[in-house]
């Protein structure tokens, strides 16, 4: 899957330090992780996300499993990889 960019960069004809300070703004507004909201026992095959990206289980009677990061190295979406960050004893 492509890439979702939240910003895209700003047009070529735009150079100089203008053009650079919009595309490092882009740049930073793009590596923000999107925090997104389920409910159910997991968001993995129903959530689609980025790794670094957060969500939270707004249905879950456990304050140990409610938020999630997706795991994975590369850039790319998937729906895979997601896993719970406990904040109770292991």
């Amino acid at each position: 899957m492509a890439e979702l960019r939240r910003v895209q960069n700003p047009p070529s004809s735009i150079t100089g330090d203008i053009g650079a300070y919009l595309r490092s703004l882009a740049h930073a507004i793009n590596d923000i992780p999107t925090f997104s909201m389920f409910s159910g026992t997991t968001p993995n095959s129903n959530l689609t996300g980025f790794p670094g990206d957060l969500a939270v289980n707004f249905g879950s009677a456990s304050t140990d499993s409610r938020i999630w990061v997706k795991g994975g190295s590369a850039r790319s979406q998937s729906q895979l990889g997601w896993v719970t960050l406990r904040t109770g004893p292991p």
